[in-house]
């Protein structure tokens, strides 16, 4: 649970989205190429009948534009500690993961920027049959908003904002000779702890379904339908309209299963945007995403993620917002004890209503060498730029640090 920024924040599909228990494991910095050399292999602990992880990195960062703001930035030294317990247990058909994270984030000048954060969550699949797997999630989280997220706190004195997230999400997969069938639906809570900011608590109620024919070995040509409701706290805005949105679509696109040199799934097609508020025009534009890995050997895995779609937004004057974004990123086991990650990432946002636009690019390297299969030391680096129609949401930041991570 890091609280510094990466690229995954670029391609943040919806505001706040609590991310599922399987996205949520010990940290690593190529996970997608992970050895399995036995001398660096991590051996779970039995805790009566669980099999515990427990990590922990030691972070000691630099940043140098702090409030990502245009002109006259300001740097800061930072230490932040994040540690990580994961708990599993496999009986018959029934699968349960727990997940618990804490984050402690310390400047050395600008205190009002430190910050804490938590996370608790449970995952329990039943599969009743090899084609059959049926998933109940459940989590709970504080998150910290980054400065140099969109439409973040510009207040510097009372700190980056803090939001509590509560999710559940269920979903139902069969996998069959010819046919897949994926169902999932979620609520998440977003609440924002601030009363100041009231204006952004919400709940969003999304609902997927994927139908997939096998089309040749391990691809499925796909459909995928879907629907998210959003439901504010504050029902009607300052100018008295109301906040509540429906959008929904389909895509069509392909996917495949894990096994080969290629998985991942991608799928492109049209959503629309209805307001709740009927002076507020619908919005119709293109839906597109998906995740693909593909590793050309062994030692390497390259991984692609695109989103376009609607997303939440709370800025004055906009009655909705489209995000682009696009992530690639290179993984790879340069040796037995030495892993890379380089990538960078770009996203567009037009916020619908007031014109405006805003563009955001990012490159991260990191690199993990590991001294045993329970210490690792750690340096990363990180530049992003942000252009806007709006010149005080405009910054250029770089970032730093070095790490040693723990793993028993």
């Amino acid at each position: 649970m890091k609280l510094r920024l990466s690229i995954a924040v670029l391609c943040n599909c919806v505001a706040y989205h609590a991310l599922p228990l399987h996205a949520q494991t010990m940290v690593q910095t190529a996970p997608a190429v992970r050895g399995n050399d036995p001398e660096y292999r991590v051996r779970p602990t039995d805790v009566g009948g669980l099999a515990l992880t427990v990590g922990s990195d030691l972070h000691l960062g630099y940043d140098d534009n702090i409030y990502a703001i245009p002109t006259d930035p300001i740097a800061d030294e930072i230490v932040q500690l994040d540690v990580r317990a994961d708990a599993s247990h496999r009986s018959g058909p029934f699968d349960l993961d727990l997940h618990g994270a804490f984050g402690l984030r310390r400047y050395a000048t600008y205190s009002t920027e430190d910050a804490e954060t938590y996370r608790l969550a449970s995952d329990l699949t039943w599969r009743p049959t090899e084609a059959d797997a049926l998933r109940l999630n459940a989590g709970y989280e504080r998150a910290i908003e980054d400065r140099g997220d969109p439409e973040a706190r510009d207040v510097r004195a009372i700190g980056p904002r803090e939001i509590d997230i509560a999710s559940a999400i269920a979903g139902y997969r069969r996998t069959s000779a010819k046919l897949l069938l994926d169902i999932e639906g979620s609520a998440v809570k977003n609440d924002a702890v601030s009363i100041i900011d009231a204006d952004r608590d919400f709940t969003s109620y999304s609902g997927r379904a994927t139908v997939g024919y096998r089309i040749g070995g391990s691809t499925f040509a796909t459909a995928t339908g879907f629907i998210t409701t959003r439901d504010f706290r504050l029902e009607t805005s300052l100018a008295g309209l109301l906040r509540n949105t429906t959008t929904y679509g389909g895509r069509l696109g392909f996917e495949v299963t894990p096994g080969g040199v290629l998985e991942g799934n991608f799928s492109i097609g049209v959503f629309k945007h209805e307001p709740a508020e009927p002076t507020i025009d619908s919005h119709t534009g293109l839906s597109a995403a998906g995740q693909l890995v593909y590793r050309p050997t062994r030692r390497a895995a390259i991984i692609l993620d695109a989103f376009n779609g609607d997303v939440v937004t709370f800025r004055n004057g906009a009655s909705g917002r489209t995000d682009t974004s696009v992530q690639l990123t290179w993984q790879h086991e340069i040796r037995h004890n030495l892993y890379s990650s380089l990538g960078a990432g770009y996203r567009h946002s037009k916020y619908r209503g007031s014109g405006l636009t805003e563009e955001t690019a990012q490159g991260r390297f990191e690199l993990e060498y590991l001294v045993s299969r329970n210490l690792s030391a750690v340096a990363d680096a990180s530049y992003g730029k942000r252009t806007s129609d709006v010149p005080f949401d405009e910054f250029e930041r770089f970032r730093g640090g070095v790490a040693i991570r723990l793993r028993i």
